[in-house]
Formats: C-alpha cells, structure tokens, sequence
C-alpha cells in the first residue's frame, strides 16, 4: 500500500518548483509534509474529509493544503481526501447536509420551521444556507473523525500483519534442535 501511494503520490521537488506553488515553498518544504507515516496520513484524511463538505466548491483543495501544512499533516493525502466532492457526489452531499442541519435546528431551535430545499432566495427567511452550513459543519466533523479512526485502523491491522508474518517466517527459518 505505501509502495503503491508512493508511486503515485506527486513528488516534493516536482510540486515546490511549481510557479503557483512557489511563493509559498518555504510553508510546504518540511519533510513531515511529505513523509507518509500513520500519524500524518491519518491527520491528512481527517482534514481532507473536514474540507470536502465545505460549501464553497473549488476551495476545498486550498483550504485543505493549507490546514494540512499548519496541522503538520500529509499534504497530498489531505488534497486527495477532498475528492470526496466531485460533480457527482457534490448535489446529494449538500442534500444530505441541508436535510442533516434542518433537523438539527428542529430540534434544538423550538421555533424554527423546517423549510423546503429550493436554491430560490437565499438571502430570505426560507434560505437554505443556514441549515445547509450546519448540516456540512455536522457532517464534516462526522466524516472526518469516520476516516481518521478507520485510517488509523487500518494502517494497525496492516503493521500488525506484517508483523505475524515475519514472525511466522523466523520461525519457520529457525534452525531446528
């Protein structure tokens, strides 16, 4: 798997020399940026996930490289995790937000009234953008720990793995007395 992510995972000195990139070089050049270590690739898919459900389509990426070079987390995994949102998957995650934050509200807020999902007026009192926004807060802290401790989980099971096996291979190669 890391052979795999290593391979296709975009290299430090290819990114850095970039001439949009450049400018902020000295943010991204630390190793720990780079390295893929559990503690960082997990780190990088909490933050990936948290950035995907942000509402604003198209910051996602920046947002998330930069949350990313601050947090000391891997930076590629992070960008990468925020494919979650793609123009197939985009419409029914927001929907899924609008209709997660409407809930909430109905039942945290005794007033409010559940409205109707319409991209109609949304600077009026029916607008969408504020159960939407909770819902995508909601959903995006969710998500994020849902990756983090499966990231984490996996990367175990994986060394645990290995681990077995190379005891089960000491001991097969043992010299027998």
């Amino acid at each position: 798997m890391i052979r795999f992510l290593r391979e296709k995972l975009p290299k430090r000195g290819e990114l850095i020399e970039h001439w949009l990139i450049r400018p902020f070089a000295h943010l991204l050049n630390h190793p720990r940026h780079w390295h893929i270590h559990r503690n960082g690739v997990s780190r990088g898919i909490f933050i990936g996930l948290f950035c995907a459900w942000s509402p604003i389509p198209g910051t996602q990426m920046v947002i998330a490289a930069i949350w990313a070079a601050f947090a000391h987390a891997n930076i590629p995994t992070s960008v990468a995790s925020t494919w979650l949102t793609n123009p197939f998957t985009m419409i029914p995650m927001f929907y899924v937000a609008f209709l997660t934050g409407d809930r909430m509200l109905t039942w945290v807020v005794p007033y409010w009234e559940s409205t109707e999902f319409s991209l109609t007026g949304f600077w009026t009192k029916d607008s969408v953008l504020i159960p939407m926004t909770l819902g995508c807060l909601i959903c995006a802290i969710v998500t994020g720990f849902i990756g983090l401790a499966v990231t984490k989980f996996i990367w175990r099971r994986h060394i645990l793995a290995k681990y077995r096996r190379r005891l089960r291979n000491r001991a097969q190669n043992a010299p027998a007395s």
